[in-house]
């Protein structure tokens, strides 16, 4: 019997080697190396890519990779990676038991945003082929501002400001006391789920460990859903490094003092810092990062003031060619003053009387997650699960708190076809639980299932179909149900000039701070409104992209340029009644037309780089028959960005100068022609730097507000102060 059993192992063995090497002399493999054109030292981490297939590679730190397991035939491979021109290696034959070598050097991009991103249409491409305007932030932009938050550079961007924090993408949002935002922001493809009031918070994002920050400046909402209306912000965090690397980084500033006697609030300048250390390595296979943050900041008001404690990571796991997941998680613990306005126009910096010691504190823990399972070359499953549990905590006149979480779940199928239509199709839910006093004890659900396919019509022309079916519920109490299609096409006569026009549905559903907020701070007194209706909107665009190669003394030229058109129902705005009681209301329509163009080009041998863009806006209130009823609020009809940067050796310096036109009206309080009360003011913000880097150190100073302009983003609150940073990186 045992001898049986022996014998039977032994033809099963024998078998099942026979098999194995069948298969494999059935299928070839892709493998080589990538190198540096200019330097030809290999890179590490650079995405190979199968084009039509969901197979690819990502190089080792010798920069080699290898792709197996291919049916015989002839592949295309795309080879990108952050700081470098993608390079396409075309008509690669793949035979039965043959390994194809290539040599890939890749030239580095001069120009500093990317050009390859994922956000508009769910999947990896070329930024001239994307279907909507869409603007990116690489890592060397964010490095060289030295910025601890994402929402401090982000008005340099085209078509992008903030009011107070709040982000505004082609003036959707305006502003709404931090409530309800209607450009969504995503953190790895997921959203940043938010407090109930539907607001970000931006200390969340480790800035220091971004790859990437996409801006979708149309409506994202055949995608992504509610809060997606007015565009979509995904910010694309890096993997961990080949190499163990460490970073420390120290930051330290100080707030100039007020610019007239009579403003002069404290003894001394207020002081800032930020320390920072961050390691990340691979573990085999697997690759990942950690960073440990402390924040403290006196203000450059009286409750301005922030401390903070934040823990971040993230994992990516890479299980052979067909399994990966990836794990990111943070915890952050602040405490700062609570402000709603200043003590008066004499005393700008100073708070109201009887509020100076409000503040509040709280803990917010976020974790997402991502798994990816290669079906095929052509079908490929990914499900993303996020939890946000947040506290907080008012002290002093107001004692307001809440708790809240929220569970996320996305699951996604994408299907290439044939060689020249691809599909994704996914379902989403959602669940929140708030238990507060401010809003009371609410749960909302959400699920919603979305469909997008790509048709290449020709060999220039691309068309974008999707659509997606949402459903919101209360309290168990449906609230709204919504279909949003989008259509877009995309031509791309030459391989540096892209022409692009769009049209999409959108919606948002109210936040449960819109619907069940009852508070007061300082003279604000906030009452319900649980009958808040759905907001919707339909968007027109028309576009184009022009890149050119380098030629004499121009190293890179982007031009960018875009007209839109947004109709929005029943927008929801905080609206004062006549005893002061604030309601959030569907209280308009509205149309917001407008225009944006951006140039980038770096000249000289990448001496001067410089980057400008304008953006108008005519945001206008309509009545029921479609005429002009008025101007909307906190909107910027003109603003103006330009950026010249210099690099020298290890010298690099940069100024930037910041324009944006008066508000012409805002919601709280009235400009006063015969008292010169609330008096608003364009904005006018110069920004100077320079850097030195040498070996493992970076050495930036940088002024912000250098000429110290007093200006209004929201009534009776003072911008940013002048203040001067001293930044030390350190890399071993």
């Amino acid at each position: 019997m045992n001898c049986l059993k022996r014998s039977l192992f032994v033809i099963f063995l024998l078998s099942w080697l026979l098999q194995t090497t069948l298969i494999a002399q059935e299928f070839g493999a892709i493998s080589g190396q990538v190198v540096d054109a200019a330097t030809s030292n290999p890179l590490p981490g650079v995405n190979i890519l199968l084009q039509n297939t969901f197979l690819g590679a990502t190089t080792d730190p010798e920069g080699y990779f290898h792709i197996q397991n291919l049916k015989p035939g002839h592949y295309t491979m795309s080879v990108s990676m952050i700081g470098y021109h993608r390079e396409t290696v075309a008509d690669i034959p793949v035979a039965a038991a043959m390994d194809w070598k290539v040599l890939v050097a890749l030239r580095q991009d001069v120009i500093s945003s990317p050009q390859v991103i994922v956000t508009s249409s769910r999947k990896t491409q070329d930024i001239l082929e994307s279907p909507v305007s869409i603007s990116v932030i690489g890592a060397r932009q964010i490095a060289q501002r030295a910025a601890t938050e994402l929402v401090d550079i982000l008005p340099s961007e085209p078509g992008i400001s903030t009011v107070n924090g709040q982000l505004n993408i082609r003036g959707a949002s305006g502003y709404t006391l931090g409530t309800g935002s209607r450009s969504l922001v995503l953190l790895d493809g997921i959203p940043m789920l938010g407090s109930a009031a539907g607001n970000v918070t931006w200390e969340i994002v480790p800035t220091s460990e971004i790859e990437q920050v996409e801006i979708v400046k149309a409506g994202g909402s055949a995608l992504y859903g509610s809060s997606a209306m007015g565009g979509v912000l995904n910010i694309i965090t890096r993997s961990g490094t080949y190499r163990p690397e460490t970073r420390v980084r120290l930051k330290s500033g100080v707030y100039s003092q007020p610019g007239y006697d009579q403003w002069q609030w404290r003894d001394q300048q207020g002081l800032f810092y930020t320390a920072e250390l961050s390691h990340s390595r691979s573990m085999g296979p697997h690759n990942g990062w950690f960073r440990i943050q402390r924040q403290h900041d006196d203000g450059y008001n009286e409750l301005n003031w922030y401390d903070a404690l934040n823990l971040t990571g993230k994992i990516k796991f890479n299980f052979g060619t067909r399994h990966s997941a990836s794990l990111f998680a943070n915890f952050l613990a602040d405490n700062g003053g609570l402000s709603s306005q200043w003590r008066s126009a004499a005393h700008p910096f100073e708070a109201p009387a009887g509020l100076e010691h409000d503040r509040i504190d709280g803990t917010k823990f976020n974790i997402n997650g991502m798994y990816s399972y290669i079906h095929s070359p052509k079908v490929v499953f990914k499900a993303r699960g996020a939890l946000y549990r947040v506290h907080w905590q008012d002290h002093g006149s107001n004692t307001d708190h809440s708790t809240e979480q929220k569970l996320y779940s996305d699951y996604q199928v994408s299907a290439t076809w044939t060689d020249r239509l691809n599909t994704i199709a996914g379902l989403t839910l959602q669940r929140a639980g708030i238990d507060a006093n401010i809003f009371g004890n609410h749960a909302g659900l959400t699920s919603a299932v979305y469909f997008l396919a790509q048709q290449q019509l020709s060999r220039r022309t691309i068309m974008t179909l999707g659509s997606r079916w949402e459903q919101y519920s209360v309290d168990g109490k449906f609230l709204a149900r919504m279909i949003t299609p989008q259509f877009a096409l995309n031509f791309r006569p030459t391989r540096g000039l892209a022409f692009r026009s769009s049209v999409g549905w959108g919606f948002r559903v109210p936040t449960i701070a819109e619907m069940f907020t009852r508070t007061q701070l300082s003279i604000f007194k906030v009452e319900p409104n649980p009958d808040l209706g759905a907001e919707t909107s339909i968007s027109y665009e028309v576009g184009s992209t022009l890149i050119l190669t380098p030629t004499g003394w121009v190293d890179a030229f982007k031009l960018d340029g875009a007209l839109f058109k947004n109709f929005y129902k029943n927008l929801i705005e905080p609206t004062p009644d006549n005893s002061g009681i604030i309601h959030f209301m569907n209280i308009t329509n509205a149309q917001i037309r407008g225009a944006e163009i951006g140039i980038s080009t770096s000249l000289m041998n990448q001496l001067f780089n410089v980057t400008s863009s304008y953006t108008y806006l005519d945001p206008v209130a309509l009545n029921s028959d479609g005429s002009i009823k008025d101007t909307l609020a906190y909107r910027y009809r003109h603003q103006w960005v330009s950026t010249v940067g210099s690099s020298w050796q290890e010298i690099s310096g940069y100024v930037e100068y910041r324009y944006s036109s008066r508000i012409e009206k805002t919601q709280l309080f009235a400009e006063d022609p015969k008292t010169g009360q609330d008096p608003r003011v364009p904005i006018r913000v110069w920004s100077a730097g320079i850097g030195y880097s040498v070996k493992q150190w970076d050495v930036l100073l940088r002024a912000e507000n250098l000429l110290q302009y007093y200006y209004v983003e929201v009534e009776r609150n003072l911008g940013t102060e002048r203040n001067f940073t001293l930044t030390l990186n350190y890399k071993f």
